[in-house]
């Protein structure tokens, strides 16, 4: 554990709020989005899936417009509000008998999501610093991604009542963050460039795009290449979605130490590559093994992607004015791309295994051109300090010569 307790600031404490924060925010997510959606509307209809659309498409846009005043306002407030908002509305669509009201509530609960996420990942960016974010936010995937993976198909058995009552149970997790310090203290990250230069929309522009790509095909090309691999394997083969799972968790908890210690390119260069290859794997072999391995490469991508994509990338391209939008602009994409995902999903089951498999192998891999042309975000100084400390051990290891001739 040296390595991901070296140079971190942030408490035990407030790490273990951090990830029971941000597992509450994503369980709450999928289970209301989803499933609580399906007892509202057949799954099976189009409705459901333009319902969804909708959905994501409301959070993302709170996320956007959110961002012009959570700066100003206190964050861990705002994640309250949400955790209260979005339990009394649970009630309610249960208590409400008509499904106008239901659905209309479910869209609001939408809007209120947007708020409450931004205010916890630009909390999560005053807590910490750069040098640390990447391991912070990779210790949080670690326990959160397996754990979530895990109880999402467990939901599937569940009736309406009872999966109701653990949706109110998720969103109340939220109020965990009261027991932190309430003083919000702010960190700047001081990467200012010159004025008139104004380097930063560009490097923004360079990270965002390979986030969009794969944002995009993951509900997309991903889906369908999910789909005809479940075609071929047998109930008692089944078993292998959860090397994906385990290999979440671990992606993410490796790509934080790579990513604060190596910088935030090779890490995301070395994700995609594993990406990119898993992809084309998919397409090429029915072999159980093969198989297992692209699961697990898709896997420890992923993992990676959630940890620099959700947490550190956006929060390394900020200082204090600009970090509420950052952190928008990059959660935006994602659920942007999730409900446009929602809308061709049956196209996107339509199509060939192969034609998919590499369609995403190429697109992929033409994602890391905008990263090699990306600065570093990681400083300087701290890597430099990083590699000053790594020899300085390797020569206290190595016994001088002069004291092996004594005696």
């Amino acid at each position: 554990m040296r390595v991901l307790s070296t140079g971190i600031q942030l408490n035990v404490k407030s790490q273990v709020i951090v990830a029971i924060t941000y597992f509450t925010f994503l369980a709450w997510y999928y289970v209301f989005s989803y499933y609580i959606l399906g007892f509202i509307i057949d799954s099976s209809t189009g409705t459901f899936s333009i319902y969804n659309t909708f959905f994501n498409f409301l959070v993302a846009s709170s996320l956007i417009l959110s961002s012009f005043f959570i700066r100003v306002t206190k964050k861990t407030s705002i994640i309250c509000a949400w955790s209260i908002l979005a339990s009394i509305g649970m009630v309610l669509i249960v208590l409400v008998p008509t499904y106008v009201f239901k659905s209309a509530i479910y869209l609001l609960l939408g809007a209120v999501f947007g708020m409450g996420l931004l205010a916890f990942f630009t909390y999560f960016w005053q807590l910490t610093v750069p040098e640390e974010r990447g391991r912070v936010a990779g210790l949080t995937g670690f326990f959160c991604l397996p754990v979530l993976s895990l109880i999402i198909p467990l939901v599937r058995g569940l009736d309406f009542l009872v999966t109701s009552v653990l949706t109110v149970a998720l969103s109340l997790g939220a109020l965990a963050i009261r027991t932190l310090n309430p003083v919000e203290r702010s960190v700047s990250i001081g990467r200012r460039y010159p004025k008139g230069l104004n380097p930063e929309r560009r490097t923004v522009l360079l990270y965002l795009i390979p986030w969009a790509v794969s944002a995009s095909i993951n509900v997309t090309l991903a889906k369908a290449v999910s789909f005809h691999v479940s075609q071929f394997l047998s109930p008692s083969e089944m078993w292998i979605w959860a090397l994906q799972v385990i290999a979440g968790g671990f992606g993410a908890i490796a790509c934080g130490a790579i990513a604060d210690f190596f910088g935030r390119k090779y890490s995301l260069v070395l994700g995609f590559t594993l990406y990119g290859v898993s992809s084309a794997i998919s397409g090429l072999t029915k072999d159980l093994v093969m198989l297992s391995l692209m699961l697990i490469g898709t896997g420890l991508a992923w993992g990676s992607f959630t940890v620099l994509f959700s947490f550190v990338i956006w929060g390394d391209l900020a200082d204090e004015e600009t970090y509420t939008h950052r952190y928008s602009i990059g959660l935006a994409t994602f659920y942007f791309a999730s409900g446009a995902g929602f809308l061709f999903t049956p196209q996107s089951l339509q199509i060939p295994l192969a034609v998919a498999s590499i369609t995403s192998c190429l697109l992929i891999f033409l994602s890391d051109i905008p990263l090699i042309l990306a600065p570093e975000l990681l400083p300087l100084d701290f890597r430099e300090k990083m590699r000053l400390k790594s020899y300085i051990r390797r020569v206290k290891r190595k016994k001088p010569e002069h004291l092996s001739h004594q005696g």
